[in-house]
């Protein structure tokens, strides 16, 4: 393989559909500080305040809107990561399993970000978006959570199940030019 040809091969996109259980964590009125407290006591992460992450004991938890996470648990089923939320929670939140209701793409490579340029509606760039930021926005018309992993830069991006199709043929055809990828978790 010629160099220009692997440099462009090496620098383009690689997708990869995780298999996580997924959960929305909804705190109760007037119960948002309780609640992270909670769930930092039981879980080793305080909720995020705003559109951030955070991580603890294999949780990552996405704040996606006042009082509102996404929770992403990897190597547990989605019933798992139900009751162990609503265990921590308590009365303090309400627990809904969203493991069969999306499905989390991580995605890297070194174009990543002309590619994402093309698909979502917000500013990624490094000066604007850092590792741990969040957002709940489109991307090529659809409805996604994403979430900056690392400064490689590597995100996950949940896409509801029903437009997953529809989302890899955006993503595929944003990254065509560089070089795309796909694989199963």
């Amino acid at each position: 393989m010629s160099d220009s040809i692997q440099d462009e091969v090496s620098s383009g996109i690689t997708a990869k559909r995780l298999d996580l259980a997924l959960a929305t964590l909804v705190a109760g009125r007037g119960a948002q500080e309780a609640l992270s407290a909670a769930v930092a006591a039981g879980g080793g992460a305080a909720l995020p305040s705003g559109p951030r992450t955070s991580q603890g004991d294999g949780l990552t938890f996405v704040g996606n809107g006042p009082g509102r996470w996404l929770v992403a648990g990897e190597a547990v089923s989605g019933e798992a990561l139900t009751e162990r939320l609503s265990r921590l929670a308590g009365p303090l939140g309400a627990v809904c399993d969203q493991s069969d209701g999306f499905v989390v793409f991580e995605v890297s490579g070194g174009r990543l970000l002309d590619t994402l340029g093309k698909l979502a509606t917000i500013d990624l760039a490094p000066e604007a978006f850092a590792p741990g930021d969040a957002a709940t926005t489109s991307a090529a018309l659809i409805g996604v959570t994403l979430w900056q992993v690392d400064r490689t830069p590597r995100f996950r991006i949940a896409v509801a199940r029903s437009y997953e199709r529809a989302f890899v043929h955006a993503l595929a055809t944003s990254a065509a030019e560089f070089g795309y990828s796909a694989t199963a978790a």
